[in-house]
């Protein structure tokens, strides 16, 4: 199973989070978010990571030429989207940009995104609140690359974790202080990810 940390802020919280084996570390770009970076902040932080690590940046582009914008001025290899149809994420991927897309857990979303999207984020209520919810409504069936998000931490992981995704998403979970990543903490949501 893949891992995803997401919400980083720091570039030495970017680095520890690759060095204990995370798949994809996340930086949000979304105004009204407390943990909303500048695009050329990212891209330093996104400069400190190796090639085999998945740079994601979440974010919420009006149009196809802002989202390769973004990308390109973030560093990332792929975004993260609340935005953009299918027709446009279907631009966007022909540009070379690989595309989560985020959803809540309804059967009539997942379906709309899931031909088009590289993967389908399952979250529910405000982005990046950390807000739990009932993992098992998801409809796992409609994405083979169905990633999970949204208020998980070493307690409730289980939970998500035995749904069989393809990745599990982390941010605040991961927490002890708002916007800084505690090692042991990601150290052990990974552990229990990869065991």
């Amino acid at each position: 199973m893949k891992v995803k940390i997401c919400g980083i802020t720091r570039p030495e919280d970017a680095v520890m989070c690759e060095e204990l084996g995370a798949d994809a570390i996340g930086f949000i770009h979304y105004p009204g978010r407390s943990r909303s970076m500048p695009l050329a902040e990212i891209d330093r932080m996104c400069e400190s990571l190796g090639p085999m690590t998945a740079k994601v940046l979440v974010c919420a582009p009006a149009n196809v030429p802002e989202a390769i914008q973004m990308a390109v001025q973030s560093g990332v290899n792929v975004i993260q989207t609340y935005s953009l149809g299918p027709q446009e994420i279907e631009a966007l991927r022909r540009q070379g940009v690989g595309v989560i897309r985020a959803v809540p857990p309804t059967r009539s979303e997942a379906i709309k995104y899931s031909a088009v999207a590289d993967a389908l984020l399952f979250e529910q209520g405000v982005p990046g609140t950390g807000e739990e919810y009932d993992y098992s409504r998801i409809p796992m069936d409609c994405s083979p690359r169905s990633i999970i998000a949204g208020g998980l931490n070493i307690d409730n992981m289980d939970r998500a974790k035995a749904l069989k995704p393809y990745a599990l998403d982390v941010s605040t979970g991961v927490e002890r202080f708002p916007g800084r990543k505690d090692r042991e903490l990601v150290r052990e949501f990974i552990r229990r990810c990869k065991s």
